[in-house]
């Protein structure tokens, strides 16, 4: 895949070297003058450096824990005045955003700049990989002092929102699953595929694409008829989020690691009943009323008796009927609550763990203000920010089932139990200590 690097910085012999700030201890991969790497300094200009690639477990870097990294070109960088990266697991793509004030010499050519978009990149948090995309955006402004710069980035499944289906892979689609059909329509872009939970894999009849269609938009439309949430992997690639057991890994206590939270609850799309109609294609074998009027019913919550109902997407068996009215379900119902937690720091236990707080994840919320006692959330979103005020990480919480989470209670319960009891042995053990 030919990338920005490839097009811009893959001849460049002529140009004389740029030198930009990194660790010496970083193996780029470059031949590199003995008296550049005893001072610190890569040049950079006249080769490539190598880019980062997508991993499943992409080694941790040896960082402090108050440390935000971005690992571009084959250089390691920080030092940024202000920093935002937000994880984003019921999302198509995760953000990141640094600004910084770039003090090496302004290079003469545009292409040989330190950042440009569409460079790739991998993005550190306390040394734990929490986004693997591009640059999509550079802002600089100067003074006679300054020289700022602001750079904007996603992750690499932002290609699917803003690409086509390709001409030859509008049609061959026929009985295929969604995570094949997946796999085929983002294969030209390198972009992977990681399943979680019980992801339903029932193949599709028929698969009908229109020319022009957005990659998102046709992998929205069918994993809508299979209950399938479609997210962004910290590691990069597209996630397929299935049932699963909604088990808490973390508490949030407000007076103990609360910093500040706010949290709505909301009944406007909650209903008492969920319809979804639709009908199939005939054939010799099935037609008549069993494939024009199918029709699916979910319970919802609401204390009045609202209905909802939904046309099918496309046309389909009485299976996809019934996952498109659980899918409505998890749309509904999973707007109910909606809460913001910040904590201090990246890590949890107060900093004290080797654990970020990380999206896609269940903490245990206990909260008087937010009348929240001991209540399960899933955590959709997790924005990580430093600027001269700290490092501060926000939590954006739902209900379980917006992140097709399905609560285990006693695994809620045991879980709460089992922290409680570890909490209580620590305090004894401190309390000893200083006696």
């Amino acid at each position: 895949m030919s990338t920005f690097n490839d097009r811009f910085t893959g001849k460049l012999e002529e140009l004389p070297p740029v030198i930009v700030e990194a660790p010496d201890d970083r193996d780029t991969g470059q031949a590199v003058p003995s008296e550049t790497s005893q001072s610190g300094r890569l040049y950079v200009g006249k080769k490539p450096l190598s880019a980062p690639e997508q991993a499943d477990d992409p080694e941790r870097l040896n960082t402090g824990k108050e440390i935000i990294t971005m690992e571009v070109r084959g250089g390691l960088f920080t030092n940024w005045t202000s920093v935002m990266v937000e994880q984003l697991v019921t999302k198509p793509f995760p953000t990141f955003q640094f600004e910084c004030t770039e003090e090496a010499d302004i290079p003469l050519r545009w292409d040989a700049l330190q950042f440009v978009p569409g460079d790739i990149v991998r993005v550190y948090v306390g040394g734990v990989p929490a986004v693997f995309g591009y640059i999509v955006e550079r802002h600089v402004g100067f003074d006679a002092k300054n020289h700022g710069v602001r750079l904007i980035g996603c992750g690499d499944t932002v290609d699917l929102t803003n690409s086509s289906v390709p001409i030859d892979k509008l049609d061959g689609h026929d009985g295929k699953s969604w995570s094949q059909l997946a796999r085929d329509l983002m294969s030209h872009l390198g972009i992977k595929l990681k399943e979680t939970g019980a992801v339903d894999n029932k193949p599709f009849e028929n698969i009908q694409i229109q020319p022009g269609q957005r990659i998102m938009e046709a992998l929205e439309q069918y994993a809508r008829m299979r209950n399938i949430v479609i997210g962004s992997n910290a590691h990069g690639g597209l996630l397929a989020i299935g049932e699963h057991s909604a088990s808490p890994s973390g508490e949030l206590v407000e007076g103990v690691n609360i910093l500040r939270a706010n949290a709505v609850v909301r009944d406007q799309n909650v209903y008492k009943k969920i319809f979804v109609i639709g009908q199939n294609n005939g054939s010799n074998k099935a037609y008549g009323d069993s494939q024009n009027k199918q029709i699916a019913t979910e319970d919802g919550t609401s204390s009045r008796n609202r209905h909802q109902v939904i046309p099918a997407d496309l046309a389909d068996d009485m299976h996809g009927i019934r996952r498109r009215a659980m899918m409505e379900k998890v749309f509904t119902e999973g707007s109910f609550i909606e809460a913001q937690v910040t904590v201090q720091g990246w890590f949890k236990d107060n900093n004290q763990s080797n654990d970020v707080w990380k999206a896609g994840e269940y903490y245990t919320v206990t909260s008087p203000m937010l009348i929240m006692n001991g209540m399960v959330l899933g955590c959709a979103g997790c924005k990580y920010e430093q600027s001269d005020g700290g490092s501060t990480t926000t939590l954006s919480l739902v209900d379980p089932i917006h992140m097709n989470g399905q609560l285990n209670y006693r695994e809620a319960v045991e879980a709460t139990l089992r922290q409680e009891r570890e909490r209580e042995a620590a305090e004894r053990a401190k309390n000893a200590g200083g006696g």
